[in-house]
């Protein structure tokens, strides 16, 4: 599968934005030429797996919300509720990181036996 820069270096200039961090500032954070960082936010170069991950790390995400629509192309909700969620764990401690895993789980069990009834509702109803 071939990486879509641009639309990495999209992401990546979205982050930094949301930061209010300027482009020379983050270059200068992660060790690159503010040209160099330029060209990664408009796609026109390709970088490393270093790269990525330093500046990650430099803009507080995780490199697979840099990469999410790279690795999975199930659509833009998907992406939309990720983003969402992301944003909303960040300022949680680990317990509160523990129980909302707890209260997904629980709760995508529910879905789930809620699709089946209404599935099984559905057909029962074109049966008659």
């Amino acid at each position: 599968m071939e990486m879509n820069y641009l639309v990495i270096g999209e992401k990546i200039k979205k982050y930094r934005k949301e930061q209010k961090i300027p482009q020379q500032k983050l270059a200068k954070i992660i060790g690159i030429s503010a040209s160099h960082m330029c060209n990664i936010e408009k796609g026109r170069t390709k970088f490393g797996l270093s790269t990525l991950m330093t500046v990650a790390e430099a803009l507080g995400v995780n490199t697979d919300l840099l990469l999410y629509e790279q690795i999975s192309k199930r659509g833009k909700m998907r992406a939309i509720v990720l983003d969402e969620i992301e944003e909303q764990l960040k300022d949680c401690n680990e317990v509160q990181m523990q129980m909302l895993r707890e209260f997904f789980h629980s709760e995508k069990s529910r879905l789930v036996q809620l699709a089946k009834e209404i599935k099984e509702d559905k057909r029962q109803k074109s049966l008659w």
